[in-house]
């Protein structure tokens, strides 16, 4: 049996109801750009030109250079890495016995 028919005057449309989170005022809440709360503020810069300090190079990065020049004094004849290495350790290990 089929519906009467409504009286659409008679009828209130419904209104759509959702519930929807507010967005935050600043942004999206997600990303730095967007505004998500944390401040970036970039911190001071000094200009002085500071002096140049006088950091001891490690014992190792000593034996290392000395090593090389030993290399570059021998020219890369004869000789072995190792020779060079235990000889700057035996030059390296006299000075700081003195020093």
């Amino acid at each position: 049996m089929p519906k009467a028919p409504r009286d659409k005057e008679n009828v209130t449309p419904k209104k759509r109801t959702t519930a929807r989170k507010a967005a935050p005022t600043n942004g999206n809440g997600v990303h730095a750009q967007n505004g998500n709360g944390v401040a970036v503020v970039p911190a001071p810069v000094s200009t002085e030109i500071s002096a140049p300090s006088k950091v001891q190079p490690s014992l190792e990065e000593q034996i290392r250079q000395r090593a090389y020049e030993l290399y570059l004094q021998r020219e890369g004849n004869g000789g072995s890495p190792e020779q060079d290495w235990l000889r700057a350790v035996a030059e390296i290990s006299g000075q700081q016995r003195t020093a």
